[in-house]
Order: C-alpha cells, then sequence, then structure tokens
C-alpha cells in the first residue's frame, strides 16, 4: 500500500505543472466542477476537499460561504492550490496542507460537508478511505464524489479492448487512469457506512476509440450530451459517475 502512495504521489508531483497548465480549461472538468457545485448548493458550515489537487474548486466553494479545508497527497499539488487560493481569494478563510485520504488528521464529525473528486480510482481498496470520510462528516452532513464510471460504455469498451490485446500478447497502447469504479458498487459501499444517496449525475461523454481517434468531434458529442448529466440513462453513458450523500 505504500509504494502505491508514493507512486500516486510521484505520480501527481510530475503532473502538477500540467494540470496548472491545462486542467482548468478542459470541458471536462468544467463539467464536473459545474455538477458538484450543485450538489453542494444547498450545504453550509465547515468543508473538506479530499484530493485537491492545483485548488480549481477552492474559490467557488469560499464564495459559496464555506470554511474550507483541502488536502492532497502531492506536495507539489498542495503548493499550487495554495497559491491558487491566495491571488484567486486572499485572505480567504481555506486551510491546505498535506494528507492522506485514509488516515485523515482531523477529528470525528468535524465538517458539514466532505467534496472528494479523483481520488477513490487510485486506492486497490477504498473501504478504509470511505470509513475516514463518514467518521469526519457530521451526522446530517453531505459527501460528493466523483469518480471514474466503470459501467459507461467508454469504459467498458476499453476495458475489452485492453483484454483482448493482452490476451493476443499485444501492448494494449493505452496508459492506465486509474481503476473505474461500478456506480451500485459505490453506493453499496457508502450506504454500509452509513451513508444514504441523494442524488447523482454523470458527465464526460467520451467513447472508446473515438476519443483517441477523432478527439475533435469526440468534444463535439460530449458538449451535446453533457445537457442530459441529470437523466436517469446518463451513468451509462458517462465516463464520470457523480454522487451526494448524506451521513444519516
Amino acid at each position: 500500500m505504500a509504494e502505491a502512495k508514493a507512486a500516486v504521489r510521484s505520480l501527481f508531483d510530475h503532473l502538477a505543472s500540467e494540470y496548472v497548465a491545462q486542467r482548468e480549461r478542459e470541458f471536462s472538468f468544467v463539467s464536473q466542477k459545474r455538477l458538484v457545485l450543485e450538489m453542494l448548493s444547498g450545504a453550509r458550515g465547515r468543508i473538506l476537499e479530499i484530493g485537491c489537487g492545483a485548488g480549481y474548486t477552492l474559490p467557488d466553494l469560499v464564495d459559496m460561504g464555506f470554511e474550507v479545508d483541502a488536502i492532497d497527497l502531492s506536495e507539489q499539488m498542495v503548493a499550487r492550490a495554495s497559491e491558487h487560493v491566495r491571488r484567486h481569494r486572499p485572505g480567504a478563510s481555506c486551510r491546505v496542507a498535506t494528507g492522506d485520504i485514509e488516515r485523515l488528521d482531523f477529528a470525528t464529525a468535524q465538517f458539514d460537508a466532505v467534496l472528494l473528486m479523483g481520488v477513490l480510482e487510485y486506492l486497490p481498496s477504498y473501504a478504509q478511505a470511505i470509513a475516514e470520510l463518514a467518521r469526519v462528516l457530521k451526522p446530517g452532513g453531505c459527501a460528493v464524489i466523483a469518480v471514474p464510471n466503470g459501467a459507461s460504455a467508454y469504459h467498458v469498451t476499453r476495458t475489452m479492448y485492453r483484454k483482448v490485446r493482452r490476451a493476443l500478447g499485444a501492448a494494449s497502447g493505452q496508459a492506465s487512469a486509474g481503476n473505474p469504479c461500478l456506480p451500485w458498487q459505490l453506493d453499496g459501499d457508502l450506504a454500509a457506512a452509513g451513508m444514504r444517496k441523494i442524488e447523482c449525475a454523470a458527465c464526460n461523454f467520451i467513447f472508446f476509440p473515438l476519443k483517441d481517434r477523432a478527439p475533435r468531434l469526440s468534444d463535439r458529442i460530449n458538449r451535446l450530451l453533457t445537457p442530459a448529466a441529470r437523466r436517469p440513462s446518463a451513468p451509462l453513458l458517462g465516463a464520470q459517475y457523480l454522487a451526494k450523500f448524506q451521513k444519516t
């Protein structure tokens, strides 16, 4: 486990400059951020963002009136997130530090809300992470979680392609993007931890291999389908699954 976390930390330390240059402008991230902020719109008080990256949601959380704590495993990401907050919301009530989702350095029932985007897929198992998330959340508080959707058309076909390539003894030619999660499995694990699902959505409507072969066409299709993010069929198409849970 320690080696896996060291690898993730090294990966995002390396990617920090790329995130600063590109991430905030990517349509997939903009769509995801819009949805999670909508899901948090009724919450108030103190919020913890786990895996804050370069901090591109932090000014929005401050503007919504939250008292913000944010952590990330990568020291490079924390440095950039701190600078982003200082530049865009000087004097804001926002603390940024390194931290580990499986060992949160906060007392029990400290937060009214928790935000978690793009973290669970980098863990071999997320049982301990969910237990920690539930521990630091106040009763009645909410958690908004975004993960790669393993049930989506993109991830199903991409995974099948990789398996066939391996069976034929050939390299897949596709870099791993973490371990996609199955929505119903995530929902069940959260329910077992005392978290009730309130709502869900999907975004990043991409398809394999179109995303790699014709990126401009893929982007147009993604933009066309994005308004359907909250429809019941969205989790079958959107490569990113988002859900809001309440601690019972």
